[in-house]
C-alpha cells in the first residue's frame, strides 16, 4: 500500500522538476508512512526514502512507519548543515520540492539557505493522491460515519428540559471515546435557537429552547479516519414555517445528490442545490459551499462549491451540506458523506433526513 502510494508521488516529480519531495504535512506523512505523531519530516527520491524525526518518536518510527523507510535521527540537528548531508547520495538531489502551503517564513529562511540544494515550491503533490480512496481507505471512512451516527442517536437520547448546548457537546466527546474513537474529527458543533443561523456556531450554556432548529455538525475520528455529519431537528414541536424550509434544504441535498457522476465539475454539483434554495426564494441564505472532500482530514479535496472547476473522479469522498440561515431567528443544514462510484454516487451514512422532532 504506502510503496504503491510513494511511487504514485514519484511518478509526479519529472513534471514537477524536482529530484525529491521533503513533506512536513503530517496527515501526507500518515498517508505515505503509516506514522501518526506529531513530529516527523520525510524525505523522498525514486530510490530512497528517508524519515526524519527525533528521540521521542523512535519506537512509534519501528511500530507504526513502513520499512521502506530509514529512519534519520535529527534531534537537535539543523536540517541543511547536518542532516540533509548525512544522507548518502543526497549531493545529486539538486531540486528538491516542499510543500509550499506547510512552511513557515522561518522555515523558508533555513530551506533557501543551503547551498548545495534549491528548494523548489510545489503545491498539492500527495494531496491529489488522497483525493482517490481506496476501498480499504473507504471502509475505514464507512466505520467513522456509521460510529457518528451511533453516538448521534444517544446523544439525541439525553434530551430534556433542562439540556444545554454545552451538554449535549459533552456527550458527544464522551460518548465518541467510550465507542471507540480516538476523538472527534472537529469541535462538535451544537446549536439551538437563534445560535443555529451560524452555520460554525460555538456553543454556549444555553437550554435547548422547543420549536426551533437545533442543529448538530460532528464527526469521529476512527482508524485515522474523519466523518463528518449534520442533522438539524426540533425539540417538542416544528413550527410550519421551519417545516417549509427543511423539506427545502432537504430536496436541495437530494437533488445534488441526484446529479452526482464523475466528470461533473464541482460547481456544476453544488448549482444543482443552489437553484433549489434559489427558487424557493432563499438564494441570499445559503452562503457556504455544498461540501468539501474528507479523509485523513475533515476537511480536504475536491469542493463542491460555486468556484470548484475540478471534475469529481471515482473513489472521491465527500460531503453535501446545504443549509439555510436566518439571523437571529435560526438555520437549517442537513449533511451527509458519499463516494463517488463509476454510475453516481454511494451515500456512507445510513440515517434519514426526514424531519425529526425529539422530546
Amino acid at each position: 500500500m504506502y510503496n504503491q502510494r510513494n511511487e504514485q508521488l514519484c511518478a509526479k516529480f519529472e513534471e514537477a522538476g524536482i529530484d525529491a519531495l521533503l513533506v512536513t504535512t503530517l496527515p501526507n506523512i500518515m498517508y505515505l508512512s503509516g506514522f501518526t505523531g506529531s513530529t516527523a519530516m520525510v524525505l523522498i527520491t525514486p530510490t530512497k526514502r528517508w524519515f526524519l524525526t527525533d528521540f521521542r518518536y523512535h519506537t512509534q518510527v519501528a511500530q507504526q512507519v513502513d520499512k521502506s523507510f530509514e529512519l534519520v535521527d535529527n534531534t537537535g540537528k539543523n536540517l541543511i548543515k547536518v542532516v540533509l548531508p548525512s544522507l548518502p547520495g543526497s549531493e545529486s538531489l539538486q531540486r528538491i520540492g516542499f510543500e509550499s502551503t506547510n512552511v513557515s517564513y522561518d522555515m523558508w529562511g533555513l530551506l533557501s539557505s543551503a547551498e548545495n540544494h534549491e528548494f523548489v515550491s510545489t503545491k498539492g503533490l500527495v494531496e491529489d493522491l488522497r483525493e482517490i480512496k481506496s476501498e480499504a481507505e473507504i471502509e475505514l471512512l464507512r466505520a467513522a460515519v456509521l460510529l457518528n451516527e451511533v453516538v448521534w442517536q444517544e446523544v439525541v437520547g439525553t434530551l430534556g428540559a433542562d439540556t444545554t448546548e454545552a451538554d449535549l457537546v459533552a456527550e458527544i466527546e464522551y460518548r465518541a471515546r467510550k465507542r471507540g474513537a480516538s476523538g472527534t474529527s472537529f469541535d462538535p458543533i451544537v446549536a439551538s435557537g437563534a445560535n443555529s443561523s451560524k452555520p460554525h456556531a460555538r456553543f454556549t450554556q444555553e437550554r435547548i429552547v422547543p420549536g426551533t432548529p437545533l442543529t448538530f455538525d460532528m464527526g469521529m475520528l476512527l482508524g485515522g479516519y474523519c466523518s463528518d455529519m449534520t442533522r438539524t431537528v426540533f425539540f417538542r414541536d416544528c413550527p410550519e414555517k421551519w417545516a417549509n424550509i427543511y423539506n427545502i434544504v432537504k430536496l436541495a441535498k437530494d437533488s445534488a445528490n441526484d446529479a452526482v457522476m464523475p466528470g461533473k465539475l464541482g460547481k456544476e454539483i453544488d448549482a444543482v442545490a443552489r437553484q433549489v434554495i434559489i427558487d424557493a426564494g432563499y438564494g441570499d441564505k445559503f452562503g457556504h459551499g455544498l461540501g468539501h472532500g474528507v479523509g485523513l482530514e475533515v476537511h480536504e479535496g475536491p469542493r463542491l462549491a460555486q468556484v470548484a472547476n475540478m471534475q469529481l473522479r471515482v473513489g472521491n469522498v465527500l460531503t453535501n451540506e446545504p443549509g439555510i440561515y436566518l439571523p437571529g431567528e435560526g438555520g437549517i443544514r442537513i449533511e451527509d458523506m458519499f463516494v463517488v462510484r463509476a454510475d453516481g454516487p454511494e451515500n456512507l451514512n445510513t440515517l434519514s433526513t426526514d424531519l425529526l422532532v425529539v422530546g
